[in-house]
């Protein structure tokens, strides 16, 4: 039994297991050239990825490398669509302890520093998973969109949460167009050396695991 966990673990934290199980979640080319001409898209949503307390810092928080990485991508695409497609930063805080979300109003301080008028960024606070994300979007955009019976949204997160979070978009009833962002599949040339474990490799395949888990817990619920 010892050695079989230690097999699992060593295999884990090799090159390409790690790549496998990413390019599993990752492995869709998205095309996204028709979204930057498109007059039909309401909205850019940007899912929250999490803040962090800084350290030594009493009331000092920072957006986490995802959320940044989210942030980032969503504000380039709405660079490239000119601007004139409202950014919506959609999660509130998923910890029972610290129910009270930052998030949103750090993501805007950035966005409205790097050219987004306030105006254009909206912010969901209430959800505290993809699913309830994917409930309060829709919400939000029938309110915005009155006249309008099916919203079309450029979604922006993480490439390896984008095959969950699509699904319960279009459970919520929202037509999706990806743009991933932080994508961690690479071209492989396997080597001696891919088979060095390493800790970012199984770092990695326990993001991946978390993620199948993620969609395989949503369909037992029935979410997507």
């Amino acid at each position: 039994m010892l050695s079989f966990v230690f097999l699992f673990y060593y295999l884990l934290a090799t090159d390409p297991i790690s790549n496998s199980l990413l390019y599993l979640l990752e492995s869709d080319n998205i095309n996204i050239v028709e979204a930057l001409y498109s007059d039909e898209i309401e909205s850019i949503i940007v899912l929250a990825g999490g803040v962090h307390k800084n350290k030594g810092s009493r009331n000092s928080y920072q957006m986490g490398n995802v959320s940044q990485e989210r942030l980032k991508c969503g504000i380039e695409m709405f660079h490239k669509l000119n601007g004139k497609i409202p950014l919506l930063y959609s999660g509130g805080s998923g910890d029972p302890f610290f129910p009270v979300s930052i998030e949103g109003e750090l993501a805007k301080n950035i966005a409205v520093s790097m050219g987004v008028p306030e105006d254009m960024f909206w912010i969901e606070a209430d959800s505290r998973n993809t699913y309830e994300s994917g409930v309060a979007i829709k919400k939000f955009l029938d309110q915005r969109f009155q006249a309008t019976a099916k919203h079309r949204i450029l979604l922006v997160t993480s490439a390896a949460h984008m095959l969950r979070s699509k699904m319960v978009m279009e459970k919520a009833g929202l037509e999706i167009i990806p743009s991933p962002a932080d994508r961690l599949s690479k071209e492989l040339e396997i080597s001696p050396l891919s088979f060095i474990p390493r800790v970012g490799n199984l770092s990695n395949s326990t993001y991946a695991f978390n993620e199948i888990m993620g969609i395989v817990s949503y369909k037992i619920i029935g979410w997507i």
